[in-house]
Formats: structure tokens, C-alpha cells, sequence
């Protein structure tokens, strides 16, 4: 495919995307299989790293090391075109200080790169059941000069910018018995930066506002989640559910399966949605992540795929 081609097919993929996760350039296109599978509904969940993507609160709870890395296969049917996500993140937690999380997201068509750098901190120094965090983003993409005999000679061209985030999640410990609720709220793209290399305010990232809650069962072993969120004119809202199937212990190596699904959609009649499943397998301090998303929308390209490997140290 030439270059044009390539470009109005992946706007057109993107703009159905866009229609169910939020207009724009540098938003979700697959930051976590868990994320993903719960619908995107997370702003109220906490101490998974992948999840500062969403709340920066959300690794302020934390009292181990986390790294993960991902990898996410949006629309294979379409060929040619490379549209694959590569995601990665970590977490350090400092005794009676806070949490420091990196993050990095890349999105690298064939012929475009766009790049999210993510540097949290969460804390709940404060108060016990509250953690309070902010997150700097490095935004950055690329494209490249065109190619090919019938190309127009324009030169390639880039964007840095800089964006925050911040979010805040309370925890309310056995509401109902050995039952959690916790509560989240989260504000993104603070700044509403130009994304666009001339800086056109035609180009600005939208201030996105989130709120949701998450119901714990201790006793019973799964999370049940909801939320909207607010970005623009848009406003979105999402569910998610997960429970863990099986708990065994072989040799003395503890595993887990754990079974998730999830969706969501704008408030808008050209909507309709997006269904997506799930699961997790926990071996002792390894987890693998995997999420399948069935975009309602656009047909014949196939459903995204997510796979993460984590370790907590």
C-alpha cells in the first residue's frame, strides 16, 4: 500500500475507535489486557502498575516492585500496515513515602510513531485509606517524509510535548462484612496541550474527567465496577467484572486462574459499544494478562487482541 493509503485506512480504524474509547490522538489503544477486559472501568482499582495509565492514585497503594510489558494487535485483518501497540511499566514503592511509577506506550504504524512517556508518584501519607497522585506525560510522534514515485515532496515531521495527570482513590475497608468499596476519581490532560507541530489550539488534547467505584468480596473472590467518563463533549460510561475461577497449589506453587469481561460506550446514538473479555494466570509472582476486544462498529478487520507478562519482586 502506498503511503496515502496507508494514512486514510488507519484514520478510518482509528476514528471507529475513537467512537467507543475517545477522540484524539494519545489515547487507550490497548495500555493493559486487564484494563482492557474490565472495560476500561479502573479508575477505582489499585496497586496494579498498569493501571497509573488511568489513576496515578492507583499505585499508591503499593508495597512491592512491578514491571510488566505488553504487546497489543489492533484490527489483524488489515494487512500491511503494522498497527500494533507496545506497552511497558514499573513501580517502586519508598517506605513511608509514596510510590514512583514509569510507563511507556508506542504506537509505530509503518510510516508514524506516537509515543507516550508516563512519570507518577502516588502517596497516602495523609490519611490511611487515601492515596493521592500525579503523573507528568512526555507525548511525542513522527511521521515520515513521503515515499514512492507519485509522492508529494514534503519533508517528515515531529511533536514533543508535555502533559499531567492526577487522580485521587479512597478505599472504605469492609463496608459489608469482609467486603471493600473503593472509590476513584481521576483528571487527564490537565494542560489541554497542542499536539499539532504548528501548535494549533485545533489540535489540543481534551480535558478528560473520571469517576467510579469498585465493590470488593473478599470472602467470594471477585470485583464487580463502574464508571463514566467525561472528555470533551463526550461522555462515556463502562462496567467491568472479574472473579478468580480456581486457586491450586502443586508443590508448593500457589497458581491462579482469574476470568474478566467488561464494555462501555459514549452516551450518543451512533454508538454501540465495545464487549470485551478476559482473563489472568498468576503463578506464584508471575502474571500473564490476556484481553479480547470486539469492537460493535466496524466489521471485517478482526478484534483486538492484548497479552502482558508481570512480575512482582
Amino acid at each position: 500500500m502506498k503511503n496515502t493509503e496507508k494514512i486514510i485506512t488507519v484514520v478510518l480504524l482509528l476514528a471507529g475507535l475513537a467512537a467507543n474509547v475517545f477522540p484524539q490522538a494519545f489515547s487507550d489503544k490497548g495500555y493493559h489486557p486487564r484494563i482492557t477486559a474490565l472495560g476500561r472501568s479502573v479508575v477505582a482499582l489499585k496497586e496494579d502498575v498498569g493501571l497509573q495509565f488511568y489513576n496515578p492514585a492507583s499505585i499508591g497503594f503499593g508495597n512491592s516492585i512491578q514491571v510488566f510489558a505488553g504487546f497489543t494487535n489492533l484490527y489483524p485483518n488489515v494487512s500491511d500496515d503494522n498497527l500494533n501497540v507496545m506497552n511497558a511499566g514499573a513501580s517502586y514503592p519508598f517506605e513511608n513515602i509514596g510510590t514512583v511509577g514509569v510507563g511507556l506506550s508506542q504506537f509505530s504504524p509503518n510510516f508514524w510513531t506516537e509515543r507516550t512517556i508516563l512519570l507518577s508518584f502516588a502517596s497516602h501519607m495523609l490519611l490511611k485509606n487515601l492515596s493521592i497522585g500525579a503523573s507528568a506525560k512526555i507525548l511525542s510522534w513522527s511521521a515520515d517524509a513521503p515515499k514512492g514515485e507519485n509522492a508529494v515532496p514534503e519533508p517528515a515531521t515531529s511533536f514533543t510535548g508535555i502533559s499531567f495527570d492526577a487522580g485521587v482513590l479512597y478505599v472504605i475497608p469492609e463496608l459489608f462484612g469482609e467486603n471493600d468499596l473503593q472509590v476513584g476519581m481521576s483528571l487527564s490532560d490537565i494542560t489541554q496541550p497542542s499536539v499539532a507541530a504548528n501548535g494549533s489550539a485545533d489540535a489540543a488534547l481534551p480535558f478528560q474527567f473520571s469517576a467510579g467505584a469498585a465493590y470488593i468480596s473478599h470472602k467470594y473472590q471477585y470485583t464487580v465496577m463502574g464508571g463514566m467518563a467525561i472528555r470533551g463533549t463526550d461522555t462515556k460510561i463502562n462496567f467491568g467484572y472479574e472473579i478468580s475461577a480456581m486457586k491450586t497449589s502443586t508443590f508448593g506453587v500457589d497458581a491462579e486462574f482469574i476470568v474478566r469481561i467488561g464494555g462501555g460506550r459514549i452516551i450518543s446514538t451512533l454508538s454501540q459499544g465495545e464487549y470485551n473479555g478476559g482473563f489472568g494466570i498468576v503463578v506464584e509472582k508471575v502474571k500473564v494478562d490476556y484481553s479480547y476486544s470486539y469492537q460493535a462498529f466496524i466489521q471485517n478487520v478482526g478484534g483486538i487482541s492484548s497479552i502482558a507478562l508481570s512480575y512482582e519482586f
